[in-house]
């Protein structure tokens, strides 16, 4: 992976599909169909993503030191954990359909708490491997290389929510729960090949029974760092600058919502905006959600990857948040129209595109003013950070939504001002790399 970039890309790409397929079966295809039922509140589905987003705000704190800190590198730096967690992530959903259907007559009330705790244990796994994977992306793609990189992996992680949210979406309504966990469980395992297969550095064994090759491995060439000398390391690369900024850019930056992840003051809300307050079908809302928009995120953010690498990183940011801020104002600005399904369809699309184009930059970004040695721990707490953020907004928006008597167009206008409240933390990182030409990606930097 280290000497090839379609190796590496393509090893990236089938990781992030796999993340985006049980993140979206629960939090849209599973909510879709309880709330079309009129069977779950919004406190339930902040409480379904608050289990399902734990381990990835305060176990990333853990992980990211954990795969830094111990190592197997005969076998790769990142690549043995990466196995790890996939092979977690079968193991629990196989166990999981040893449980009653939680959507058959009679079991939903129980089987809510006990998704939620699957949801639980399959995502420290999940966040596992996205912090191993994270890990391996800083580590070998090349700085010019990370906007374009990153769109292509998020575009992969669109489409894992794609399939799960149309295909398992209707194996989900027409078969039942474990049906849909039967077709994902092949799918996880042809995935877990692709770092199996390949090596992640010249000289790095596949097998613990393959032979030595002669070759130095060049990932047992990196020295092992102690706990006391990654949190020292920490500390110096988080001790002013544009990296400490980007501590409080990325708790605020999803608390508004935009990515259509489920989470965040706005997101949460889509399923009780367009199933119950606008009366739209359950599967017309599925559809929709799995598919243009869904297709329109992965255009985002392949966009942001090329209007990254032309433009610069930060430069797409700071005009993408002003453009996403300023659409979300016009959307609640625009009320009187919402009962029209097809202008409703046209701005959420235009919407997500752009904050597809925002999300890919912003994780380039943070890429970008990571340390390489501590590409488990320092990625970690950004992500973790993020996460904190969408999770906050997620738990505060029902509360938010009944203090204003269920006003969605007002609390659309709430998420616009904390989305502009981003440029002051993006100032300061623009200020404090003004000088620094790391962030300008041009096309005359990119290579093969």
């Amino acid at each position: 992976m280290q000497e090839s970039k379609r190796a590496r890309l393509g090893a990236l790409c089938a990781l992030y599909f796999a993340q985006g397929v049980p993140w979206a079966f629960i939090t849209v295809a599973f909510v879709a169909v309880l709330v079309d039922a009129d069977s779950i509140t919004d406190e339930q589905v902040a409480a379904l993503t608050f289990a399902g987003t734990l381990p990835w705000m305060f176990g990333k704190l853990v992980l990211g030191p954990l795969i830094d800190r111990i190592r197997f590198p005969s076998y790769g730096l990142r690549r043995p954990w990466i196995i790890i967690a996939q092979l977690g992530m079968i193991i629990t959903m196989g166990i999981f359909l040893s449980i009653d259907d939680p959507l058959a007559d009679g079991n939903l009330e129980a089987g809510l708490s006990s998704i939620m705790i699957f949801f639980l244990i399959h995502n420290i796994f999940a966040t596992l491997q996205d912090v191993s994977s994270d890990a391996l992306a800083v580590d070998l793609i090349p700085e010019e290389d990370l906007a374009r990189a990153n769109g292509f992996m998020f575009a992969s992680k669109g489409f894992g929510f794609m399939f799960s949210t149309i295909v398992l979406g209707n194996i989900l309504s027409e078969s039942g729960f474990r049906a849909a966990l039967m077709v994902q469980l092949p799918v996880l395992a042809a995935i877990m090949l692709v770092p199996i297969l390949l090596r992640e550095r010249p000289g790095d064994r596949r097998f613990p029974w393959d032979a030595a090759t002669g070759e130095t491995s060049s990932s047992a060439e990196s020295g092992t760092m102690s706990l006391g000398d990654i949190f020292s390391g920490l500390r110096s690369a988080l001790s002013g600058g544009a990296p400490a900024w980007a501590l409080m850019f990325a708790v605020m930056m999803w608390i508004g919502g935009g990515m259509g992840a489920g989470m965040g003051l706005i997101d949460i809300q889509f399923p009780f905006l367009f199933i119950e307050e606008l009366g739209w079908d359950e599967e017309e809302y599925r559809l929709l959600k799995g598919g243009l928009i869904t297709l329109a995120t992965l255009l985002g953010v392949l966009t942001g990857g090329e209007l990254g690498r032309r433009f610069g990183i930060k430069n797409v940011l700071w005009w993408g948040i002003i453009v996403g801020a300023s659409l979300t104002t016009l959307w609640s600005l625009g009320r009187s129209q919402w009962d029209d399904s097809s202008v409703m369809t046209l701005v959420w699309i235009l919407w997500t595109f752009n904050w597809g184009i925002v999300g890919n930059n912003v994780i380039a970004l943070l890429m970008s003013l990571t340390e390489s040695d501590l590409g488990g721990t320092q990625f970690s707490l950004y992500m973790t950070l993020i996460n904190v953020g969408a999770l906050s907004g997620t738990l505060l928006s029902p509360r938010i939504v009944e203090a204003i008597g269920g006003n969605y167009p007002n609390l659309f206008l709430i998420g616009a001002v904390l989305q502009f409240c981003l440029l002051f933390p993006l100032s300061k990182i623009r200020g404090a790399i003004t000088s620094s030409p790391d962030l300008m990606l041009t096309s005359a930097s990119e290579s093969e």
